[in-house]
């Protein structure tokens, strides 16, 4: 996990209390919401999920912002030349964004400035440079511009407040997920392994290609599927069209109640990797 990804619970406390709340409406035309939370559309983990196709193209980010040290990958060894920032930019959703020396200490000292309770909202435009682009650095941004306040221009789109009774609670999962299946899925031991399965969960867009899926960022999206219990498994959509659909659904909601067909694989002689879905269909759920 990366120094950024640590910092978000320092950065956002009123939003990390919205994480785990959700909302079907699609993303309206807004002005600039009155809460303290900046609901970015594209969300930066789709943002993140797609970086490979979105490089080089800019994109606006209302953010809260936190100095960083983390100088990795294809930013290793820019420390003196560049400054690094952890944007967080949602509900656990941040990126380490970089831009030059000269303009970070602009921003370091208008963060310095602001009481802790209180911290700044700034605006910034950032882009992935294709060439930094890293499967182990997921989260680098190239700082282009910033400034203060959350502005919403015409063309932009932000997701509606989030609406909490629309939360698949554990007790509505409860009431769809099969307890055994889930049981077997989650232990090497009695996982269904090279088997097509029917699973039913929660479902969240997700940024973690390992094991199986190591490097797959071109070919799928990754979600998260948990049981309301506690038990987790990570599942990869094939990207298309229709798979595009489910994905910003899920980036809007953050938490669905999704039911997938799907095969069960993992690495053999793996100790590290546990089993893994690919999913060959899916159907949303309903559960209010």
């Amino acid at each position: 996990m990366s120094i950024s990804t640590r910092s978000a619970s320092a950065l956002l406390p009123a939003l990390l209390a919205l994480a785990a709340a959700a909302s079907l409406a699609l993303p309206a035309r807004a002005d600039g919401p009155s809460d303290s939370e900046p609901r970015n559309w594209p969300t930066i983990t789709r943002l993140v999920a797609d970086r490979y196709e979105l490089a080089g193209q800019v994109f606006t980010l209302r953010v809260y912002a936190k100095k960083s040290d983390y100088f990795n990958c294809g930013y290793s060894g820019t420390e003196g030349r560049l400054m690094a920032f952890t944007l967080a930019g949602g509900p656990f959703e941040t990126v380490t964004g970089y831009m030059p020396a000269e303009l970070g200490k602009v921003l370091e000292r208008v963060l310095a400035a602001a009481p802790p309770e209180a911290p700044p909202q700034i605006t910034v435009q950032v882009t992935f440079d294709p060439q930094r682009l890293s499967e182990v650095c997921i989260d680098q941004v190239e700082i282009l511009k910033w400034s203060r306040g959350w502005q919403y221009p015409p063309d932009t789109l932000a997701p509606d407040r989030p609406d909490p009774a629309r939360l698949p609670t554990a007790e509505k999962l409860q009431a769809i997920a099969q307890p055994q299946l889930w049981k077997d899925l989650t232990n090497v031991e009695t996982a269904p392994v090279g088997q097509q399965i029917q699973i039913a969960g929660g479902a969240r867009l997700a940024n973690a290609m390992h094991c199986a899926f190591r490097g797959a960022w071109r070919t799928h999206w990754a979600l998260q599927l948990h049981d309301g219990r506690g038990r987790t498994v990570h599942a990869y959509v094939p990207k298309s069209d229709k798979a595009r659909a489910l994905v910003d659904h899920l980036a809007l909601v953050r938490d669905a109640p999704l039911t997938v067909q799907a095969r069960v694989v993992k690495v053999a002689m793996s100790t590290y990797c546990t089993p893994q879905l690919e999913v060959v269909s899916w159907t949303l759920l309903d559960t209010n």
